[in-house]
């Protein structure tokens, strides 16, 4: 009995009904919802009573200004949301059925956003697709493995790999390097020592890092791992935290702070006006590459978008 009623209210609620019930309980008010859909405030509650009678309960507690979520609402409107994000996915699918898609994510890098950008200049092609998203290491193995991204590209310390590998095993994934850059050190502009070749350890412990995104594989983490040798490393402060290249590469072109990043990937460098001092421990070198999922065979684009870069990375 139970089935045949949740199939019968499941035929019955119709889409437009939760989109109606999910604006009002956002705005708290079917007048103010009636303005958003662009309809009247009789059609709003009429599409809320025709919904809450399917359900056999009060969605919402009518107060003089306007209403508040029930007890039960507020569990409708949790699954109400999902299922609304779900159908939009499916739409989504069935429009971009004849557009191949091109997804990918990578750590902030100008080298990376400048590759993207030959890279759709040289396949400008109408039925392709393109995505580009910027996120942390954590975020890339998240979206990769959540199909999210088909490729994501990430530096992380070799020191790191044990840890990084764990991770990836996890989620079933792999990571392919392509290639391994030295640890280096950027200073800002306004740093005493923004002209010099090489820093000492007491000059060290006085660096404050702007850093992008903060998670376990940042290389800003450098220095609170143990290297072999037991060293003493001095734990910099981090004084900012940003998700955006551009706020970082403004702050070192305008400041005192510094970030540590991986050397570059190309003999040709970026027009950034930066300091790079590399830190020399052989343990620490940077490896760049990309996560991908395990045992699939990536799509068409996906191989070019890596021959490209292989392609880049050898001129």
């Amino acid at each position: 009995m139970k089935e045949n009623r949740f199939k019968k209210v499941c035929d019955m609620i119709e889409l437009k009904q939760l989109k109606y019930f999910i604006v009002c309980a956002d705005v708290g008010s079917f007048s103010k919802a009636a303005e958003i859909l662009y309809t009247t405030q009789p059609n709003v509650s009429k599409a809320i009573k025709v919904l809450e009678d399917h359900l056999g309960f009060d969605l919402f507690q009518r107060k003089s200004r306007g209403v508040l979520l029930s007890t039960k609402g507020k569990h409708v409107y949790e699954y109400a949301c999902k299922a609304i994000e779900n159908i939009e996915m499916l739409s989504s699918f069935s429009q971009a059925d004849h557009i191949e898609p091109l997804q990918i994510s990578s750590n902030p890098s100008a080298w990376m956003a400048r590759i993207f950008a030959d890279f759709y200049n040289h396949f400008n092609i109408d039925r392709l697709h393109f995505q580009m998203y910027s996120a942390s290491v954590e975020e890339i193995i998240r979206r990769v493995a959540a199909y999210q991204d088909e490729l994501g590209f990430v530096y992380v310390m070799s020191s790191q790999n044990t840890a990084f590998q764990y991770v990836l095993s996890r989620n079933h994934l792999e990571f392919i390097e392509l290639k391994k850059t030295q640890v280096v050190l950027y200073l800002g502009s306004k740093h005493p020592l923004f002209q010099a070749n090489e820093i000492g350890e007491d000059e060290l412990k006085k660096i404050k890092l702007v850093q992008c995104y903060e998670d376990e594989f940042d290389l800003n983490n450098y220095w609170k791992i143990t290297n072999a040798k037991g060293k003493n490393i001095p734990i910099f402060e981090n004084a900012v935290i940003t998700n955006s290249e551009a706020v970082l590469l403004q702050l070192l072109q305008t400041t005192d702070l510094a970030n540590i990043s991986s050397g570059y990937i190309t003999d040709q460098v970026d027009e950034k006006d930066l300091n790079g001092i590399p830190l020399y421990e052989k343990e620490n070198v940077v490896m760049f590459g990309y996560i991908r999922r395990r045992s699939e065979e990536l799509s068409d684009w996906g191989n070019t978008f890596i021959d490209y870069i292989i392609k880049n990375m050898e001129s």
